[in-house]
């Protein structure tokens, strides 16, 4: 009895470290509308893959998520929350709104326009 309690706690604690994305739209709105900022006022130069934003350049919505780092290149900005195997866990926003860098299934469109993506 006291292994199932110890399997059922561990299960527990590994999903509650499972990255996810936020549920609340208007803040969904708010990640969206900065990274769409944010790739607007980083261009990326021509023959070059995209830059890293400095942590003090992110704004505050995006700050609030404690991402590992943000990166905005020719298709989109990239917010990363956690690092992990085949991609890690985050946001990807498209400059065209829907044009994706991962296969299909390897997503969620929380609101229009921001994609959540886990390992894939």
């Amino acid at each position: 009895m006291a292994g199932m309690k110890l399997a059922s706690l561990s299960a527990l604690t590994l999903l509650s470290a499972c990255a996810r994305p936020v549920a609340d739209p208007a803040k969904l709105e708010a990640i969206r509308n900065e990274a769409q900022s944010l790739a607007k006022g980083h261009p990326v130069p021509t023959g070059q893959t995209g830059a890293d934003i400095p942590k003090n350049q992110w704004p505050p919505t995006i700050t609030s998520l404690a991402p590992t780092s943000v990166m905005v290149n020719d298709k989109a900005t990239y917010i990363q929350i956690r690092q992990g195997f085949d991609g890690g866990w985050g946001y990807e926003i498209p400059r065209d709104g829907h044009s994706l860098t991962m296969p299909i299934p390897c997503y969620s469109e929380p609101i229009k326009g921001l994609f959540w993506h886990g390992p894939c």
